[in-house]
């Protein structure tokens, strides 16, 4: 108890370091943060806090430079965000199975973390897309069908670019060029925490409490 006493009567006594202990650990997350999007936030926060010490430390340079870097933060972001991307989305069989291999063994390692167990043989047996955004090669994307029901298999973005664009683009634009090929739905399996909000984000719901089973009727 005294320990926590201690460190409330510190605390009290040097709020101001603490707001300069927080700003340094907010920018140091944004320095391993790999989305673009998702760096921009993050430092601009850890600079606008960094700002209100140098503030409240009466130190202008520190305030006024960490403020001027919040609002080109801010001003990236908001370019980001209105910026129109353009995608694409092309059969492997079209880019090539060496494309697709080379793709996949670069990317293997983020590959299995959303989809464990993933493999090339499993993808060059369904039906996998590659997704282009701005001509670039970002994602994977395939699933097996069974009936009417397409069943994914792999449903991947680069850490580069994963702003639900990609979603958006795949489960809402391209829900006609599916529907017209036969499928009704898509079924997903996965627990991992960023695919679960990635799903919830495009409209998939849960089938049953807890199981990680998704489904997205179009």
């Amino acid at each position: 108890m005294d320990l926590w006493n201690n460190i409330a009567t510190w605390a009290a006594g040097n709020w101001q370091a603490l707001i300069g202990y927080g700003a340094s650990v907010v920018i140091l997350v944004s320095l391993v943060t790999t989305n673009v999007l998702r760096l921009r936030l993050v430092n601009g926060i850890g600079s606008l806090l960094f700002g209100w010490y140098g503030l409240l430390i009466g130190s202008w340079p520190v305030c006024i430079i960490n403020w001027i870097i919040a609002g080109i933060d801010g001003w990236y972001l908001l370019k980001t965000l209105l910026a129109q991307a353009f995608f694409d989305l092309e059969p492997a069989s079209a880019t090539g199975a060496a494309f697709l291999r080379k793709f996949f063994l670069y990317h293997e390692r983020d590959i299995l973390r959303f989809t464990p167990g993933a493999s090339l043989e499993a993808l060059q047996a369904a039906e996998t897309h590659l997704l282009f955004r701005n001509l670039l090669p970002v994602g994977l994307f395939s699933f097996r069908r069974e009936g009417d029901r397409a069943v994914i298999v792999t449903d991947y973005m680069v850490p580069e670019y994963r702003d639900f664009k990609a979603g958006r683009f795949l489960y809402r634009t391209c829900r006609m060029r599916f529907k017209e090929t036969g499928i009704k739905a898509f079924s997903a399996a996965s627990t991992q925490p960023q695919q679960v909000r990635y799903y919830l984000k495009n409209g998939f719901r849960r089938t049953g409490p807890g199981d990680g089973q998704w489904l997205l009727e179009l």
